[in-house]
């Protein structure tokens, strides 16, 4: 949908004490001036809210059929492939991961029977796994520590590309398996997994044990299928060996997919309650008709956001299926690797171009959020420490309208005296063909042109452009517009980590979209990691910050307010980790 998913996964570990702590709301905000136009920002964030009732506690009653729609489909629903907003929703009603939320963003022992043991040099992290919990479909047996090892064996696996495992799942050893045996995985019995990490880590990456790639597979599964490409749980996710409370009962790719109630699942064992007995969900169609037809019914729910002209109608007519969060960021990245955009001074003045205040504009104004200024949101400690929304101060990114006089000065720099690109290439910019995706991708192309950059639009469905071209370091995509992020968990790494550090890019699913490579940036990032007072661990992240800002491997546009609309009597609940909505805790009545 919106955001690759990255899993905007909401806990908070704390590091010094064991572990997983009660999360921050996703409606935090930070006090701060910005002098703005054009729909930006002035201040602080703006504090709209849909009226939906999207409470974990609405009266909801079992069974019944819920019914979902979508515009876009999903990208990856094997656990181990996963990492897109949307494809969550269904990941995480089918599988159990060792942690994970409940719609309030506390963290719960999901897999595991509890926290996990992180010892006194954060080098080594201790689970115990629930006994008796069963798998249904592919095997019907006991879920083991081995399954969980493979489970996180697999995510390095290149026929099993995944976004984050290079970066979080910092094991011993795992740089070499390529999918194979990890030797700084033990599985002393069969409910005990023992992770020895590379360095102290052990906070970070317990936080990451939230991810789906944490979730069960039965070896003897995934070792006689994961050599071939796509492997069989991605391209035909009906073959799975489910856990959660739901099973992925009939898969139409890109259009359908149906839940039905997983026969082996024990509600004892699982804070989740299950509530409908099938969930119908499907996908395609256009954004406005969706948004229009999911206001206009009682039970349905739009897993992606209603475009413009519908947010503003649900607004002002029917707030009370409206659900409004702040939660994440878009940005148009600039590919740092090819040209014309491997040139800092041709970025620069592509950002100081930049109407970001259209780009907040097409998206739907001040309900859905403020004109960004760097990278690190309202919702991150790092933010006040990076200039709020005031942003770093850097003349190129201080214009949310544009500013060709700024644009000017670093096309100068780069080296053309006239203020235009006279280069032979041509830009390519590749997003969403969903509104508002052509729009966004009109208003980047407008201000590239303005710098005489030769431009071609490709527009694609959301999810083939990160699956496809935007997330394929080999496709060398210049530009791509439409790009959204989440962070892992409420940490400055998860926020700039993995979309902007060199050691976070991998070939396939990668979201270092500009492939953003610069060693002291890369430096600095492992530096703030190891810091583990707040305040500083803060301020460092904060400067990283900036410094990111600096070499522009991005136009920043937005700090992202999100908005869902739902049907008039069905009720709908809300991941505040995820903002969208938690299809076990949601009914049809």
């Amino acid at each position: 949908m919106r955001f690759v998913r990255p899993l905007a996964v909401l806990l908070v570990v704390a590091a010094a004490s064991l572990v997983i702590a009660a999360c921050g709301s996703s409606n935090n905000s930070s006090s701060g001036t910005s002098s703005t136009k054009g729909g930006g920002a002035t201040g602080a964030a703006p504090k709209l809210e849909g009226g939906a009732n999207i409470a974990v506690d609405q009266g909801q009653q079992k069974g019944g059929t819920l019914n979902v729609v979508s515009n876009e489909a999903w990208e990856h629903l094997d656990p181990g492939q996963s990492y897109f907003q949307i494809d969550y929703l269904v990941v995480y009603a089918t599988q159990r991961p060792l942690y994970s939320y409940d719609p309030t963003g506390k963290p719960q022992p999901d897999l595991a029977e509890g926290q996990p043991d992180i010892s006194s040099d954060g080098k080594t992290v201790t689970v115990h796994i629930k006994k008796g919990i069963k798998y249904s479909g592919a095997t019907d047996r006991e879920v083991t520590s081995d399954d969980v090892a493979y489970g996180i064996e697999r995510t390095f696996n290149p026929n099993v590309p995944n976004g984050y495992a290079t970066s979080y799942y910092l094991i011993k050893g795992a740089d070499k398996s390529h999918g194979g045996k990890i030797s700084g995985i033990e599985t002393p019995d069969k409910y005990t997994i023992v992770f020895h990490l590379t360095k102290a880590f052990g906070g970070t990456f317990s936080q990451a044990l939230t991810l789906p790639g944490s979730a069960p597979v039965p070896r003897e599964i995934g070792t006689k299928d994961d050599h071939k490409s796509p492997v069989v749980y991605d391209a035909n996710p009906t073959k799975q060996a489910f856990t959660g409370p739901y099973v992925i009962s009939d898969y139409n790719a890109g259009r359908s997919l149906t839940l039905t109630r997983n026969p082996a699942w024990d509600p004892k064992t699982d804070y989740r309650p299950a509530y409908a007995d099938k969930i119908v969900w499907k996908a395609g169609g256009d954004a406005n008709v969706l948004a229009r037809q999911t206001l206009n019914s009682q039970d349905l729910l739009m897993a992606d956001g209603p475009p413009a002209p519908v947010l503003k109608t649900a607004y002002q007519q029917k707030r009370k299926q409206l659900s409004i969060a702040p939660l994440g960021n878009y940005y148009a990245t600039l590919n740092t690797t090819v040209k014309p955009f491997n040139n800092v001074n041709l970025r620069r003045a592509a950002v100081a171009a930049a109407n970001r205040s259209a780009y907040l504009l097409a998206r739907g104004g001040k309900l859905v959020g403020t004109v960004a200024t760097h990278f690190a949101g309202p919702t991150d400690p790092s933010f006040q420490y990076s200039g709020g929304y005031n942003g770093p101060g850097y003349d190129f990114v201080s214009h949310p309208e544009g500013d060709m006089t700024v644009a000017c000065k670093y096309m100068k720099a780069a080296g053309f005296s006239n203020c235009k690109y006279s280069g032979s290439e041509t830009v390519l910019i590749v997003g969403s063909n969903s509104d508002p995706g052509p729009k966004e991708m009109q208003i980047v192309q407008a201000g590239l042109q303005k710098l005489g950059f030769k431009t071609q639009i490709k527009a694609v469905p959301q999810q083939t452009m990160y699956s496809k071209f935007c997330g394929v370091v080999k496709a060398q995509i210049s530009v791509c517009p439409t790009a959204g992020w989440i962070p892992d968990f409420p940490d400055t790494y998860a926020y700039l980590f993995v979309p902007f550090s060199g050691q976070a890019i991998v070939p396939v699913n990668n979201v270092n979209w500009a492939a953003f490579d610069d060693p002291k940036v890369n430096a600095a990032m492992v530096k703030a990691a190891a810091i583990s007072d707040d305040t500083e661990r803060a301020k460092a992240w904060g400067e990283v910050d900036k410094m990111i800002t600096n070499e522009a491997p991005a136009i920043p546009e937005i700090w992202a307010q999100n908005a869902l609309v739902k049907g008039s009597t069905v009720k709908g609940v809300l991941d505040t980790w995820n903002d969208d909505w938690n299809l076990s805790f949601s009914s049809p009545q």
